[in-house]
């Protein structure tokens, strides 16, 4: 007998594809379930299934050998319309099964025990399930075993429904971030434009580009999962952008970074060196509105490094303040340097700055 639709079929349907279990690769946390199914009731089949348009559909299995069966020959199509639990201690002799010839075969499956899987909204998906080919019953401890063992196989399900919920909402999240710090440093540079104070100019232009470089590295933090790293060129290729925004029209500046995977704490911190000594060098540089300022960041299986140079007229005694943290910009340096468990080394004489970061552990 093939088995019917359930009442609320559409809806159970709906409830079943948004775990996103279907037609998935087979996983020992499953795999693990059934064996000790298996084990525990001494069956020589055990299956996690669920029951698709059409088919049934199996995440786990011992003793089958196949990933999905056609709806016509479920048993757990039955199943899901009777209950919580369901155990048949001979299948010849229940009319839904007794012309199936999963059953009527030879070996055939004359003993079926069911824990049926539920979604969120109640409504059943499938079941974890221990067949036998010859009729017997459970004991009350197999049964509560089987049953827990079910309720796992939910919980697991769940857990990763949330986790996608959740990391959908991040990401959501981080996306309105992103844009709200571009409006906001769009907003100082505008207001950088329309003001005659060249200080007060400097200050806004400083904050935008700082701003719009937090953005850079927001939209590479946007992309990452748990754990993951960030592309150095691809963060500087969009943050080169962002700093022409501080720089003079006649200043080049070029950023030259190996294809570098890295963390996002270390991204952060060259991020910042780098925003700090282009900051400095427009300000301090003495660069007279033109020059070049030039960033070179490598890495090797032993260690980084971060160069930053300007050709203006930064003189030895500018080297020796900036060693000194005489600045609020050097400061802030040495103490990223000192975070990644580097020295910052500031040389100079009279034809431009030189600030070398380099590190002996990646």
């Amino acid at each position: 007998m093939k088995p019917s639709l359930h009442p609320k079929e559409e809806e159970r349907l709906t409830e079943l594809r948004r775990y996103g279990i279907l037609d998935t690769e087979r996983e020992k946390d499953f795999d693990e379930l059934v064996e000790i199914a298996s084990d525990i009731c001494e069956t020589p089949v055990s299956v996690v299934n669920f029951i698709d348009e059409g088919r049934q559909w199996f995440k786990a299995e011992v003793g089958l050998g196949v990933r999905s069966t056609p709806i016509e020959t479920s048993l757990c199509g039955h199943v899901i319309l009777q209950g919580d639990f369901v155990e048949i201690p001979d299948t010849l002799r229940d009319e839904r099964m007794a012309d199936n010839p999963l059953c009527t075969s030879e070996p055939g499956f004359r003993f079926y025990a069911g824990a049926v899987l539920k979604g969120a909204n109640g409504l059943p998906l499938g079941t974890l399930c221990v067949l036998d080919h010859k009729p017997r019953t459970l004991t009350d401890r197999q049964r509560k075993i089987l049953t827990v063992l079910s309720k796992h196989v939910m919980r697991e399900l769940n857990l990763r429904v949330a986790l996608e919920d959740e990391r959908v909402l991040r990401r959501e999240v981080d996306h309105r971030v992103k844009n709200s710090l571009a409006s906001i440093g769009a907003m100082f540079s505008m207001k950088a434009r329309r003001t005659s104070l060249d200080v007060l100019r400097l200050e806004l232009e400083d904050a935008s580009t700082r701003i719009r470089s937090l953005a850079s590295l927001h939209a590479e933090l946007h992309e990452l999962e748990a754990g993951g790293h960030i592309d150095l060129k691809s963060l500087f290729e969009r943050v080169q952008t962002d700093l022409r925004y501080l720089i003079p029209e006649a200043v080049t500046l070029v950023i030259e970074v190996e294809a570098i995977e890295t963390t996002p704490q270390l991204a952060n911190a060259l991020l910042l060196i780098v925003n700090e000594f282009v900051s400095n060098s427009v300000k301090h540089g003495s660069m007279d509105g033109t020059g070049t300022i030039n960033v070179q960041i490598k890495s090797d299986a032993r260690s980084w490094s971060i160069v930053c140079r300007d050709n203006g007229a930064a003189t030895k005694l500018d080297a020796e303040r900036a060693m000194a943290k005489s600045g609020l910009g050097t400061r802030v340096i040495h103490s990223l340097a000192n975070s990644l468990g580097a020295n910052a080394e500031w040389t100079a004489t009279g034809d431009g700055m030189t600030l070398s970061v380099v590190s002996q552990h990646t």
